[in-house]
C-alpha cells in the first residue's frame, strides 16, 4: 500500500510540475502572428517613371505577414516592456514601364520626360521583396482597459530585387540589347512603431528604416524605407 501511495504522490507531484511549468512558460513566452498590409515607399526615377507618357504600373502595397514569440521585460500591473522577435515578411514589390535609359532624359523631381538624346524607351519589369527578423521592445501603458504601446529595435532582413530590360539602348551602344540585372543582400535596419489592443489582439504600425542600406547598392531595390500595419494575436 506505501508503495501505491508514493508512486501516486510522485505522479501527482510531477503533474503539478508539469502544470506550473507550462504555466511559466504561457506566463512568459507566446507564439505571435500578424497579418496585414505594407506600403513600400518607392522612388520616381528607380525601375519606374512616373512622368513619362502612360507612367508605370506598381505594387507597392502588398499583403504582409508575420510570425514568431514575444514575452515581458517587465510586468507591473499597468505599465511594462515586452520583447519580441519575429520572422517578417513585407510582400513582393513590383514595377514595369516604358523608360528612358538615359538619365539626361528625365527629371525625377519635376516628373517630367524630354528626349534629349533621341534613344527610345525601353520595357522595363522586376519584381523584389524584403524579409527577416526583427528584434523589438515595447514598452507599453494600460489605459481604461486598452493597452497602448511604443516599439523599437533592429531589422534584420534580406532585400532582393530582379529586373529585365527589353530594348535597352543608350548613346554610342550599338543596337538596343536585352539585359537582365539582379541583386540581394542581407543588411540591419532600424525599426520603430505603436500599437493599441486587448492584449491578445493587437493592432501595430511599424516603419522600417531600410533606405539606409537600400541606396548604397549598385541595384537598388524600387524601395527605400516601409510601413507595416497588421492586425496581431497571441497564443
Amino acid at each position: 500500500m506505501k508503495k501505491h501511495i508514493t508512486a501516486l504522490a510522485v505522479g501527482v507531484s510531477l503533474a503539478l510540475s508539469t502544470e506550473a511549468h507550462a504555466d511559466y512558460i504561457n506566463d512568459y513566452v507566446q507564439a505571435e502572428i500578424g497579418i496585414g498590409a505594407a506600403h513600400y515607399n518607392t522612388v520616381d526615377g528607380r525601375w519606374q517613371q512616373q512622368g513619362i507618357p502612360g507612367g508605370s504600373n506598381l505594387t507597392s502595397k502588398p499583403p504582409a505577414f508575420s510570425l514568431g514569440f514575444t514575452g515581458p521585460v517587465i510586468s507591473r500591473g499597468k505599465w511594462g516592456i515586452d520583447w519580441h522577435a519575429e520572422y517578417v515578411n513585407l510582400g513582393r514589390a513590383a514595377a514595369d514601364c516604358s523608360c528612358t535609359p538615359m538619365d539626361e532624359n528625365y527629371n525625377a523631381k519635376s516628373h517630367t520626360y524630354v528626349n534629349k538624346t533621341g534613344v527610345p524607351t525601353a520595357f522595363f519589369t522586376g519584381d523584389g521583396r524584403s524579409q527577416g527578423v526583427a528584434l523589438t521592445f515595447e514598452p507599453y501603458y494600460w489605459i481604461n482597459g486598452v493597452r497602448v504601446g511604443a516599439e523599437a529595435g533592429a531589422y534584420v532582413h534580406r532585400d532582393s530585387w530582379s529586373e529585365d530590360i527589353a530594348g535597352w539602348q543608350v548613346v554610342g551602344s550599338g543596337a538596343p540589347q536585352n539585359l537582365h540585372v539582379s541583386d540581394s543582400y542581407w543588411s540591419v535596419a532600424p525599426v520603430v512603431g505603436a500599437s493599441v489592443g486587448n492584449g491578445r489582439f493587437t493592432l501595430s504600425y511599424r516603419h522600417y528604416f531600410m533606405s539606409i542600406n537600400s541606396n548604397q547598392r549598385d541595384i537598388p531595390p524600387l524601395w527605400n524605407d516601409a510601413d507595416v500595419i497588421e492586425m496581431k494575436v497571441r497564443f
